[in-house]
């Protein structure tokens, strides 16, 4: 291509390296550089980030127009955003070297509620504060200033704890106005962009939560009474069956007291005490029980001197009787109840007690720790001893549950055992019961009034004397 033509085309200027685009007609020389416009080679074009020279693009002849932003050639009108305000918002966020909000360290007012002039002025001082050294247009209304400046994006936690601070002191008219605004147009009670939907789901986990707790409750009363009826039925399917042991109970004949009577005043119908020989017991068990520690399994003994017991063996015998309720009557040798501890349990088949009675002569004659309570003697003499029990008739509920029967008496002495004995317990003890099975005894009765002497026969007992005589009190 020669280096000028006429007509549409182009020319190649090989000593600067550029093309020249031509109109309707191409001229050269000077005058061609008034009608053509100017390509760099495409090695020449900057990099995004270099600087643009702009006495190159001065001798260049090139003319750099402002590029227009795409917000403001693309806004749609009644939209558009002043340039001011663009400057602004364009600093608005940026990096703070600190981290505290700039309303901590306002001073807390106290006082009175304030005007409502009062009110806007702190407000609008709170808010300049708030902006820190942003760029402002300044309103004389509070809620203008927010509103122009876009300072309600500047509230945190922080700000609304101390903005809330100082609403304490706002008149009521205020407080409206301002909690409407910050909770985004929606009336709340606290500061913050608290909406409807927001309440909304808040009630309804509350209202889940109190659902869920109501059913946990329910569940567990379920539960309970689940619990409380399988141990009740258990308890019917596994119990045993009541057994009537009526015929192993201690039964009274027939049961008269003073006051029933038709004789003399205080006097019991009935003939002498004489005992029912299926009802005779005899004291010959030694209970015997070393000081010591470890087991008491393994400190007791069986053999004693005889020296050491409060009474020989097979020495005393005892029975029962009727004589305005229940009777125990023991015959040994002659004052062996002075200075003794006479103890009468009345028991179940199991040996569960039923009454404990507990007689002393003198005081300490019985251990300290001794179970029982004090018994009402109803006739003394120097071999009987009658002393008054309770003994139930027929079936008995027990507090622990179930029944039982008044089946056996359990007699004996006790030995006061003191500290420089070797002996922690020691007693010489005996029972009465019924032997034979299906066989119905009756309890034998006795009458009398207070003051008669009164003879007790044990019938065939032992080799020595089966009678004593006592009087009654």
């Amino acid at each position: 291509m020669s280096g000028s033509e006429h007509g549409e085309g182009s020319v190649f200027d090989g000593s600067i390296g550029r093309w020249t685009v031509c109109g309707t007609s191409c001229a050269s020389g000077a005058g061609a550089g008034s009608g053509s416009v100017r390509l760099r080679n495409l090695g020449d074009v900057p990099a995004p980030d270099e600087p643009i020279d702009d006495d190159v693009a001065t001798d260049r002849g090139d003319e750099v127009e402002p590029a227009i932003a795409p917000e403001r050639r693309l806004a749609e009108p009644g939209t558009e955003v002043s340039d001011d305000l663009r400057d602004r918002r364009t600093g608005f966020f940026r990096e703070s070297d600190s981290t505290t909000s700039p309303v901590a360290g306002l001073p807390a007012q106290t006082g009175g509620r304030w005007s409502e002039l009062e009110a806007d002025r702190q407000i609008r001082a709170f808010l300049v504060a708030l902006s820190g050294d942003r760029k402002l247009v300044h309103r004389s209304e509070p809620v203008e200033l927010l509103r122009e400046n876009d300072l309600l994006l500047l509230f945190g936690p922080e700000e609304e704890e101390a903005f809330a601070t100082l609403a304490l002191r706002f008149p009521e008219e205020t407080v409206t106005r301002w909690a409407t605004l910050l909770s985004g147009g929606d009336r709340s009670e606290a500061f913050g962009p608290r909406s409807r939907s927001e309440r909304r789901d808040e009630a309804v986990i509350v209202r889940s939560l109190h659902v869920g707790l109501r059913n946990r409750v329910l569940g567990a009363v379920l539960f309970v009474l689940l619990i409380v009826g399988v141990v009740a039925v258990a308890r019917g399917l596994l119990a045993p069956d009541s057994v009537d042991r009526s015929d192993r109970a201690l039964r009274f004949s027939s049961t008269v007291t003073a006051s029933e009577a038709d004789g003399p005043a205080g006097a019991i119908p009935g003939g002498a005490p004489v005992a029912e020989p299926a009802l005779v017991g005899t004291a010959d068990r030694v209970v015997a029980v070393l000081r010591g520690d470890g087991d008491p399994a393994d400190r007791i003994r069986l053999e004693v001197p005889a020296a050491e017991l409060p009474i020989p063996v097979g020495a005393l015998a005892g029975t029962v009787f009727e004589h305005g309720g229940g009777q125990v009557a023991l015959l040994g040798p002659a004052d062996w109840w002075a200075g003794a501890c006479v103890r009468v349990v009345v028991a179940t088949e199991l040996l569960r007690p039923l009454d404990v009675v507990i007689h002393e002569a003198t005081d300490g004659a019985c251990p300290p720790d001794l179970v029982g309570r004090t018994a009402r003697v109803t006739c003394i003499g120097r071999r009987v001893l009658i002393l008054a029990v309770d003994i139930p008739q027929g079936e008995v509920p027990l507090i622990e549950g179930g029944t039982g029967w008044a089946e056996t008496i359990r007699f004996g002495l006790e030995t006061a055992t003191g500290t420089a004995s070797r002996w922690e317990t020691l007693a010489v003890r005996g029972s009465i019961a019924v032997a034979d099975a299906g066989a119905s005894v009756a309890v034998p009765t006795f009458g009398g009034a207070s003051g008669d002497v009164v003879t007790v026969d044990m019938g065939v007992w032992g080799s020595g004397s089966s009678l004593g005589d006592c009087i009654l009190t």
